[in-house]
Order: structure tokens, then C-alpha cells, then sequence
């Protein structure tokens, strides 16, 4: 025990030893670890300070970089200058960047969940930048081995960076590409703070590039689905949102399946972020994308290229093209469409015929080495008055042939020319009822297809034509008659011809072997074998609803508006600065006219009138070539003038054996003058005072007498009827050239050729006239001689004309008009003989 008791003090000492050797340790290591952390936390702000000191001495040049930014400027977009109608309606457009400016408001939600699902889950939490967002990109691009499906840019930085275009920037400043990312950031974190993030979502969409040339949602919402951008639905929106990656390879209209495929990615994504539910997205996955493009279009064509190309002269290509110019013309919009559609269906049924020969339309692909040579149309509509074009097609297709041939293009009139040769015959003392000689001609004398031969008819649009000998000018024209016209043209010679094409606007035939001073031409310059624009041509047909006066010049130019209204451009025609030109008198118009009238009647021009809409109030005119190579036509009325060409441009081949000009064109100037009558009601032409009514004999071409009728037996040779042989003409007042008819009566001579013929000595007693009869008593006063007892027949007493206005007799009837002559001042009064009686045929 005692040795016990001696040795535990001993353990005690060893026990306490052992206890404060291990509180001293411990000791030791609590204030090593607090020494430690003490440091570490002394390093570590020494060292955060330090890098923040680096960092801001690295990135302080590039957030002054990003201070000089001008955040008003934020929403600067290149704007489109846009072409409108007559009307203010939307026609066209100018622009580099096909982009078209949206509210946010006008844009669906469906759109903005989608956008933010793919691009920016944190946008509106995070201020610009997204430091876990940047985490996160790096995830998923591990996850996916490279694929990227979500990028590190927030849709504030992709804005900033398109918005004042960092990337050309960066590259002029030589700076790397983590020097632009941080001038990036600084300048999103700019935006976040000066804008809402509503207005961020507004400028973005409305800037970024959605593929396909489409700039901004509403360019793609219609150019890929054919609706505003609020009507987009969820699928419609998440196909659009994928396309910010890789616009152009992921375009729904060039790649539908890399589009389908990356569209359900985006519906995943919002799903993820709970814009949708997961059984919708499977839902929306397993639907076709959709499509139906109405895209806002440039419309190229003609009529638009001549439109940029005049006002780039005016204003400078910048300007047009990224200033947000209103540029106003006088086209309309309807009538453009109308005549367009009206042309493109008369060109397919020409080349739908059995037995087509030439190349068609539909199989002719751009990029081909060949020229376009399939069958080509034009058309153009003109206002009479003012000159400005209402609608205007150079052409069939812009975007395979962009030659114009309104503009460049001419091409031989044919028979269309003919009213300028009557013009100047009339101009020159000729008249509706001069006669001309048709028949047969020797084709030497025109040198028309060929050297020999007899001279085809092809001008009265018909198969079968016949000679008719002497005819009226009238019958010529309505019919265009060949022969006849020519003769007529010789004898009134080039020189008179050719100055009236030119004062109608049209260019001076190709002369042939002479001089300056005598130039030759062939007679053929007559019908029209010499070429003319279908402006020309156009133009030249307005002076005859126009009374005989015509625009200087056609144009198409309204006014140019800046983007807030200002008009900063205004053609000198708008302004009323409107030249005419005399082509002819307004008598010779209106005669014109007026056979033009008949030709839709009973002439070259019938196979067109019962296509035309019944308020039609105007003329038409067929031309067609010797060789079938070249159909035109004109229609007017008092307000417009359409003019149609269809044919090759090149070489002179035959659109077909027998293609007549009311065959090709006439339903399409029908359909266009169906819209015409609609949009610009027009008036009955009616006679000037330059001209009188007269009626003419059709069969001598003389003044009418009362004799000028026919007597017609009927199959058994009995109960003959007589038919009147008159129609009424219009002649200039006054003239006195015409003599009257001999054929059916006496023979005369004209008033003219008596009024020069009687003179003093002359034995010239009567007038060759039909004698104005008495209609009332004479005398005046007293009569005690009872000297006028009978009222004498008068010319009234000759107006038994039947029902049917063609048909009438000529012989006379003498009514029973006898009387006794009351006069309170006679002392005898005597009762009147008896009227004479005579047996008058059964007239009809």
C-alpha cells in the first residue's frame, strides 16, 4: 500500500504533464490557424485590392471607351424609304436592310417569353450583364461537347454590340476580342441604367437580324408566317427566336428541318423557365412549322427601279436609302395590280394554245446562259389630262428581264398607226366621208414582207378580208383596210405624215437611201412597219380624247416627304407646270373618235366590244403586224388611255399563224378597263363646236338627199321595201367641200364649186340643194286675193322613219294639210283645193 501511496503522486505529475504538454499544443495550433486565416484574409484583400487596382487599370480605358457611346442614339435603325400610290397606300419600298418599326406593345408575349427563354433567361433581374448567366453558357457548352445552345451575351449586350457595331469598331481601334467584350459590358451596364428593360426588349427586337434579309420582328413575323407580330403563337415565336444564333443557316425557308429542330429546343427552354407547361411543349414539338410568307417586299420591277433611280438622282443613294423617305407617286395601286395579273394571264393563254412553238415563260430559269426569249407583254396607263402614270409594266417578269421596253423598247405599230395617217389626211382638207380605193395593191410599190406579189389584208383582224372597192375614209379606218391606207398615204406624201407623227410624239421612221434635204421612204411607213415605243404610242392616243392636244411629257413622281412630313421634293407637273402639245385639231380628234367608235361597232375592233364593261365610254384600236410578230392595242375613255404590247423582242417571228391583236390583248384591256370605269368614272366624249352633223350617203359618199335610199324586193319579188343609205358624219363646221349625192338623184356640184363658179355674169341660178319648204303662211298683212290658201308640204312631212332606225324610205309622202286661209280683213273666202293623193309603196 505504501508503495502505492509513494508512486501516485508520481503518476499524478506524469498524468498532469501529459495533460499540459497537449493544452500547450493545442494551444499552439488555435493560434496558428487564427494567425493563418488572419493572414489569409490580409492577402486576400491585399490581393483583391491589388486586382481590383488591375483590373481597373485594365479596364479603364475601355469603360471611357464605352462613356462615349451616345445612349440617344440607342434606336438609330437604317429606315426604308417607302414608295406610295396615288392614294398613300404602301407600294413599295427603298432600303438596304428590309426592316419595318414595331412597338413593343404590337408584339405578342408569346414572342418575348421566347426570346427571353433563348437568349436571357436572368434579363430582368440582372443589370445588363449576367455573371451567372456567363457561368452557365460555359456549363452547357460541356455538356453538349461543343454545341453551343445558349450564348454568354445578354440581350443588352447584343444590343449595345449591334447598336453602335463594336465588332468594325474594335478592329479599327485594333483592339482583341476580350477588349471589346469589356467595352460591351460597360456599355450594357450603361443601357440597364438609362433605359427600361422594356424599352431594351423594343430596341432589340426591333433591330436584330431574324435571316432571309429580314431585319426586326415585324420584317420576319411577315416574311416567314404572313402576320403582325402580335398575332404570333408560341411555336411561330420559338421558330423566329432560334434564328438569333445562326440566322441565315437556320432560316425556316432554306433549312425547315435545322429550323424545326432548334424551334423545340426554344419550346424546351420555355418550358424550363415555366412559360409553358411541359404537356404544351410536347404538343407544339410534334407540329410543322407553319409557314406562309408575305414578306414586305422591295417590289422589284420596272416601274420601281425607274422610281429609285430618279429619285437617287435627285437626293443621293444615302439618303434614299436609310433617310425614311415618303416618296409619293401617281400610280395606283389597284389598277397596277389589276393590269399586272391582266397581262400575266393573257401571256400564259397565248402560250397555253395547242401547238405553241416557242419557248415558254414557266421553263426559263434565271441563271441561264441563254437569253430570255419567251413571249414578253407590256402595259401602261396614262391620265389623259395631266400626263401621270397610273399604272406601268415594262415587262413580264423584273426579276428574270430587266430590260424595260416601255422605256427602251420599240417595236413596229402596225396597224395601230393608222389613226395618225387619217389624222393628217384630215388635217390636210380630207374627211370621214373622202373616199379611198381599196384594192388589190402590188407589193413593189411598199416593199411590205417582200419584194413581189399582191399585198396580204391583215389589218381588219380577221381571218378572211375582202376588196371593197371605193369606200368612205370612215370604212378604211374602222377596218383598217391596208390597201386603201396606203393609197391614201401616197397620195398625201411622207412629209406631211412624218410631221404629224412627231407633233403626236413619235419618233421619225428610219429613213433609206436619199438625202438629209429629200430623205426616201418606203410607203410601208404608212401601216406601220417602222418601230415605236409603247410610251410613244400611248401618249400619242391621249390627244384624241384630249381634243387633240396631248402631255409634253409622262411622268410618275408626285412629291418626296421627309420622315416627319416636310416635302422636301415636288415634280414641276404636281405643281401644275403641265405642257400640252397640239397634235391635231379638236375636229380631227373627235372624227377620230367617232370611227374609232364605229370600229368597236362593225369594224377591225368588234371581237373586243363584248368583252368590254358596259360603262365603257370610250374607243378602242387593234394593231397588229404584217407578220403577226407584234399585237398592240389602245383603249381611252375622256379620263385615261391604256396602252398593251405583246410580242418577242427579239427578231420578228410570228407569235402565232393568224395572232390578231383582239385575240391576245382584248381580254386583258377589258379587265383593265373594267377597273378604269370603277376607279376613274369618265364622261361621253361629245362633238366640239369645230364640227356639224351631216348625213351622208354610205354608198356615194356625198352629202344626203332625199332620194338617197334602196329599194330591196323580198323573196317573192313583191312588196319592195326601201332602206335609207345615210349615216350622220361629222364634218367641220362650214365646210362646203362635199357635194352632194348623184349617185341616188340629179348630179350636182358642191356649194363650194358654186359659190367660186358664181360670179358677175355668171348664169348660175339654183342652188343644187334640196329647197327649205314653207312650214306657215308667208304673206303678212292682208291677203284679198286669198293668195295663200294651202300650207306647202314641209321637210317634216318626209320623217316616216319605222321603228328600227336603219330602215326608212326616201320617197316622199305629202300629207293632207289642207285649210282655209281665216283672216278677218278678207271679204270672200274661198275654200282650198283638195291635197293631191299619190300611191306610195309599203315602206319599212
Amino acid at each position: 500500500m505504501s508503495e502505492l501511496s509513494s508512486q501516485s503522486p508520481h503518476r499524478h505529475n506524469i498524468a498532469n504533464k501529459r495533460r499540459h504538454t497537449a493544452y500547450s499544443k493545442k494551444s499552439r495550433f488555435k493560434k496558428f490557424l487564427k494567425l493563418l486565416v488572419l493572414g489569409t484574409l490580409i492577402l486576400g484583400v491585399l490581393g483583391a485590392l491589388a486586382g481590383w487596382g488591375l483590373y481597373s487599370f485594365v479596364t479603364e480605358r475601355y469603360e471611357k471607351w464605352a462613356m462615349e457611346f451616345d445612349l440617344e442614339r440607342i434606336n438609330d435603325l437604317e429606315k426604308p424609304s417607302i414608295i406610295y400610290d396615288r392614294n398613300g397606300e404602301e407600294i413599295g419600298r427603298i432600303y438596304v436592310e428590309n426592316r419595318s418599326y414595331v412597338t413593343l406593345d404590337k408584339v405578342s408575349p408569346n414572342m418575348i417569353n421566347a426570346l427571353i427563354a433563348q437568349e436571357d433567361s436572368r434579363f430582368r433581374e440582372h443589370p445588363g450583364y449576367d455573371l451567372i448567366g456567363m457561368s452557365r453558357a460555359a456549363l452547357e457548352l460541356l455538356r453538349a461537347n461543343g454545341d453551343v445552345n445558349q450564348g454568354a451575351s445578354t440581350i443588352t449586350q447584343q444590343l449595345a454590340r449591334n447598336a453602335y457595331d463594336l465588332k468594325s469598331r474594335a478592329l479599327a481601334r485594333g483592339e482583341n476580342g476580350f477588349g471589346r467584350k469589356i467595352v460591351e459590358i460597360f456599355l450594357a451596364k450603361r443601357i440597364t441604367e438609362r433605359y427600361s428593360k422594356d424599352q431594351v426588349l423594343e430596341f432589340y427586337l426591333n433591330r436584330v437580324y431574324l435571316g432571309s434579309g429580314y431585319y426586326g420582328i415585324r420584317s420576319a413575323s411577315l416574311g416567314y408566317f404572313g402576320k403582325e407580330p402580335s398575332e404570333l403563337t408560341t411555336r411561330e415565336a420559338a421558330s423566329i427566336a432560334a434564328l438569333i444564333k445562326n440566322p441565315n443557316g437556320l432560316s425556316p425557308l432554306r433549312s425547315p428541318e435545322k429550323n424545326l429542330k432548334w424551334r423545340n429546343h426554344v419550346l424546351e427552354r420555355m418550358a424550363k423557365a415555366g412559360y409553358i407547361t411541359l404537356e404544351e411543349t410536347e404538343r407544339l414539338k410534334n407540329m410543322p412549322l407553319g409557314l406562309n410568307p408575305k414578306p414586305l417586299q422591295r417590289k422589284v420591277s420596272h416601274i420601281y427601279e425607274r422610281i429609285a433611280n430618279q429619285i437617287t438622282q435627285y437626293l443621293g443613294e444615302d439618303r434614299v436609302n436609310a433617310a425614311g423617305l415618303k416618296i409619293y407617286t401617281t400610280l395606283d395601286k389597284n389598277l397596277q395590280e389589276t393590269s399586272e395579273t391582266a397581262l400575266r394571264q393573257a401571256l400564259e393563254t397565248i402560250e397555253a394554245r395547242p401547238g405553241y412553238k416557242h419557248i415558254k415563260a414557266s421553263s426559263f430559269q434565271n441563271g441561264q446562259d441563254t437569253p430570255p426569249a419567251y413571249l414578253e407583254g407590256s402595259v401602261l396607263i396614262v391620265d389623259n389630262a395631266t400626263g401621270a402614270i397610273l399604272a406601268y409594266h415594262g415587262g413580264r417578269d423584273y426579276n428574270k428581264r430587266q430590260y424595260d421596253a416601255i422605256e427602251l423598247g420599240a417595236r413596229p405599230p402596225g396597224t395601230s398607226i393608222l389613226p395618225i395617217l387619217y389624222a393628217t389626211a384630215f388635217d390636210s382638207g380630207y374627211s370621214p366621208a373622202s373616199k379611198v380605193l381599196d384594192d388589190a395593191i402590188d407589193n413593189r410599190l411598199t416593199g411590205i414582207g417582200g419584194v413581189e406579189g399582191i399585198l396580204g389584208e391583215w389589218g381588219t383582224e380577221t381571218p378572211k378580208s375582202r376588196y371593197e372597192g371605193n369606200i368612205t375614209s370612215r370604212e378604211a379606218l374602222s377596218q383598217s383596210k391596208i390597201a386603201a391606207s396606203l393609197r391614201l398615204g401616197m397620195e398625201l406624201g411622207p412629209k406631211p405624215f412624218i410631221k404629224k407623227m412627231q407633233e403626236f410624239g413619235i419618233r421619225k421612221p428610219i429613213r433609206e437611201a436619199g438625202t438629209e434635204v429629200n430623205p426616201v421612204y418606203r410607203p410601208r411607213i404608212y401601216v406601220g412597219t417602222e418601230p415605236a415605243s409603247l410610251k410613244e404610242m400611248t401618249m400619242a392616243f391621249t390627244a384624241i380624247p384630249n381634243g387633240g392636244e396631248r402631255p409634253e411629257n409622262l411622268y410618275f413622281l408626285d412629291r418626296v416627304e421627309d420622315e416627319t412630313g416636310y416635302v422636301i421634293w415636288e415634280s414641276p407637273q404636281a405643281l401644275g407646270d403641265r405642257k400640252k402639245v397640239r397634235a391635231t385639231t379638236s375636229a380631227t380628234a373627235f372624227q377620230l373618235h367617232s370611227i374609232l367608235q364605229d370600229s368597236l361597232k362593225r369594224g377591225s375592233a368588234s371581237k373586243v366590244a363584248p368583252l368590254l364593261p358596259e360603262k365603257f365610254n370610250g374607243a378602242i384600236k387593234t394593231g397588229t403586224t404584217y407578220n403577226f410578230a407584234d399585237n398592240w392595242m389602245f383603249g381611252y375613255d375622256s379620263r385615261i388611255t391604256c396602252g398593251i404590247w405583246i410580242g418577242f423582242l427579239e427578231g420578228k417571228k410570228p407569235i402565232y399563224d393568224g395572232a390578231f391583236s383582239s385575240d391576245t390583248c382584248g381580254k386583258a384591256m377589258a379587265k383593265i378597263l373594267d377597273a378604269t370605269v370603277r376607279i376613274f368614272p369618265a364622261k361621253e366624249l361629245t362633238p366640239p363646236d369645230t364640227v356639224e352633223s351631216v348625213e351622208i350617203c354610205t354608198k356615194s359618199g356625198m352629202r344626203a338627199t332625199r332620194n338617197c335610199y334602196e329599194q330591196e324586193a323580198d323573196d317573192n319579188g313583191t312588196n319592195p321595201k326601201y332602206r335609207l343609205t345615210t349615216i350622220t358624219e361629222y364634218l367641220r363646221k362650214g365646210d362646203l367641200s362635199l357635194p352632194f349625192c348623184n349617185l341616188h338623184g340629179e348630179e350636182s356640184i358642191s356649194l363650194e364649186m358654186f359659190a367660186s363658179s358664181a360670179g358677175p355674169g355668171s348664169k348660175a341660178r339654183i342652188l343644187p340643194v334640196i329647197p327649205i319648204l314653207p312650214r306657215q303662211a308667208a304673206l303678212l298683212g292682208k291677203d284679198p286675193y286669198h293668195t295663200e290658201q294651202i300650207t306647202a308640204p314641209s321637210r317634216r312631212n318626209y320623217d316616216f322613219l319605222p321603228s328600227n332606225a336603219n330602215e326608212a324610205p326616201a320617197a316622199q309622202a305629202i300629207e293632207d294639210e289642207s285649210s282655209i286661209y281665216d283672216s278677218s280683213e278678207s271679204t270672200i273666202s274661198l275654200p282650198a283645193p283638195k291635197s293631191i293623193q299619190l300611191d306610195m309603196p309599203d315602206i319599212e
